[in-house]
């Protein structure tokens, strides 16, 4: 009988020492680590820009920086081919589609008796065919209304308009209240064969400037060389295999004939993105700015003077942007900057020094410090490469960001700032029991 329960305290032992040494080799949920730092609470600042509406935000994190009626909804022209490319970027991400797939042009996008001042296209006609680059390439570039039409109607899915893409592209970036009828963003009654016919002729799509500023980062999301492109002085495309149109660009008109009249003191750097032009619009611009210190914003001004105006848009987007910059400062925390050590139990060196794998800028008024707060990381984990990313960090901060903002775009992430292997089981059991 002794001997039956000398086994049994001996199988217990066992059954309680492998237990043990499989909890210390699983990984366990987050083990959180908040800090006790005071957080700071930031707003937008209140424009004075002399626009309909405007916002600008910080592109990486989507933090609202400065606003003028951001959620009124108004008339957005060609800023609607940032929803177009929208479309045309989630069939790229999906496969559906490939930026060589060859798009025909059909009487929907023949814009060719068209005045091009009035109505800017390219030189194609039905039949034609072009590849998704090209056309794109030419939407941004040039704000081509033939090749938004003729993506736009690409794009659609069988059995639903061109309008219903557009609504169900706008759904999926949750842009609440927004109204869509063509993919080039004319008028109602000047999109030629994409007019709605159960609209009114002077229908005209609508978004607030907030909802052009997720546009315009989701776009860069899944595109980030619209940087490059947005900067290209010259076009190209092609009408046969061996029939190259080179056009300039609107960035040509901007880098040589405007922005040596534009006022810019802090030598700001317009990278892109689209503008706006219609009666009912006025002057508008989507933009992607940068600063000396290579921070960079996406801004919106909408109705910034007369639709024809080249200059006033340019110049209030320079503005809106330097009033920020007057007003708030950025805490910039740099990628592979060391913000804490760790104790990791399974491992051989279980201090383990945790960096920042990323660079972000969050910004606050003037004079205010911002400190790092609530470290997160699996301190379970077994093995370890080096500069694996393990968690993540978040600003000690309280601020607006553009909605549906992803909870990591607000954070930092961190990672392993060593390489570290998992010491012997009986290590690992002294250390859990002592």
């Amino acid at each position: 009988m002794k001997r039956y329960k000398t086994k049994l305290i001996v199988a217990g032992v066992i059954v309680l020492i492998i237990g043990l040494i499989i909890g210390l080799s699983t990984n366990k949920k987050d083990v959180s680590k908040p800090t006790n730092v005071k957080h700071v609470t930031d707003k937008p600042i209140n424009l004075s820009v002399d626009a309909t509406s405007a916002v600008v935000i910080d592109a990486k994190t989507g933090q609202i920086l400065g606003v003028k009626n951001a959620d009124k909804q108004v008339p957005i022209a060609s800023q609607t081919k940032m929803l177009t490319a929208y479309g045309v970027l989630q069939g790229i991400k999906s496969g559906k589609i490939k930026w060589t797939t060859k798009v025909p042009i059909t009487s929907k996008s023949d814009l060719s008796d068209q005045d091009s001042h009035l109505f800017s296209h390219i030189a194609v006609k039905a039949g034609d065919k072009l590849s998704v680059k090209e056309l794109y390439d030419v939407m941004f570039a040039n704000s081509a209304n033939d090749a938004a039409f003729a993506l736009g109607e690409f794009m659609t899915p069988k059995g639903k308009t061109t309008q219903q893409a557009l609504q169900m592209w706008a759904k999926s970036l949750h842009l609440t209240g927004s109204q869509w009828y063509n993919s080039a963003g004319q008028v109602n009654g000047d999109a030629f064969e994409n007019q709605i016919k159960s609209a009114s002729t002077t229908a005209a799509n609508h978004a607030t400037a907030k909802q052009l500023a997720m546009i315009a980062k989701a776009d860069l999301e899944l595109d980030p060389t619209l940087r490059k492109l947005s900067e290209k002085m010259t076009i190209s495309y092609h009408l046969t295999a061996s029939y190259v149109v080179t056009d300039k660009t609107d960035y040509w008109q901007l880098m040589t004939q405007t922005m040596p009249k534009l006022s810019n003191p802090n030598k700001l750097v317009i990278e892109g993105l689209k503008t706006g032009s219609t009666p009912e619009s006025g002057a508008a611009f989507t933009g992607i700015i940068k600063d000396q210190n290579g921070h960079e914003f996406i801004t919106v001004v909408n109705g910034a003077g007369d639709y024809m105006d080249e200059k006033t848009r340019f110049q209030a987007t320079l503005d809106v942007v330097n009033e920020v910059l007057a007003k708030k400062q950025g805490h910039t925390f740099t990628s592979n900057q060391t913000i804490q050590k760790l104790n990791f139990q399974a491992l051989k060196k279980t201090e383990v020094p945790v960096k920042l794998a990323e660079t972000k800028t969050f910004w606050t008024n003037k004079k205010t410090q911002l400190k790092l707060s609530n470290l997160s990381v699996d301190t379970k984990l077994a093995k370890l490469n080096k500069n694996q990313k393990i968690g993540h960090i978040s600003p000690a901060l309280n601020a607006q960001y553009l909605s549906y903002t992803s909870k990591t775009d607000k954070q930092l992430t961190v990672k392993s700032g060593v390489k570290g292997t998992q010491a012997n089981w009986f290590v690992r059991l002294w250390r859990n029991l002592f």
